[in-house]
């Protein structure tokens, strides 16, 4: 189900973020832990990806968990900032093929350990949004900073 129907049927919705594990032998534990989240019945569970996209492959895998084997609404983070277009269609086919309908669109975070990291194809979020709008059918979401975001010299 896409997020934008829950949001329309409902005043008040509830939902979960988990955290992909940065190392594949500990996915079991978040497995558990969206189980439990599962039995309080939120509307959805969204998954998030790791700074500079290094969890996508845990991202996906959960997120097709929490829909798939769960039967719940999942939303995985899709991050751009050091991206390609080529990895974003091969990410964003391998959600679909999933039946993943719901992304969290966002620039994502700068890693600590690659501070002059320079954007590949994607500079900002809206960049990600409009090719996402134009490759598949998913619920987009985004997040903002209201008061501007720390790097905007002019907020």
């Amino acid at each position: 189900m896409k997020i934008i129907d829950i949001l329309n049927k409902k005043k008040l919705s509830v939902s979960f973020e988990v955290f992909p594990p940065k190392e594949d032998g500990k996915i079991q534990s978040v497995l558990s832990t969206v189980e439990a989240l599962s039995l309080q019945k939120p509307d959805y569970i969204s998954v998030t990806y790791g700074a500079g996209g290094g969890t996508i492959a845990n991202t996906a895998f959960i997120a097709d968990y929490i829909q798939n084997k769960l039967n719940m609404t999942a939303m995985a983070h899709l991050t751009c900032i050091s991206s390609t277009r080529e990895q974003i269609v091969d990410v964003t086919g391998e959600l679909e093929q999933k039946g993943i309908e719901n992304i969290l669109a966002l620039r994502g975070d700068i890693r600590k350990d690659q501070p002059n990291l320079q954007p590949i194809h994607y500079k900002y979020a809206s960049q990600l949004i409009r090719d996402l709008d134009g490759m598949n059918k998913f619920c987009i979401r985004s997040a903002c900073y209201p008061e501007g975001h720390v790097e905007i010299p002019n907020k």
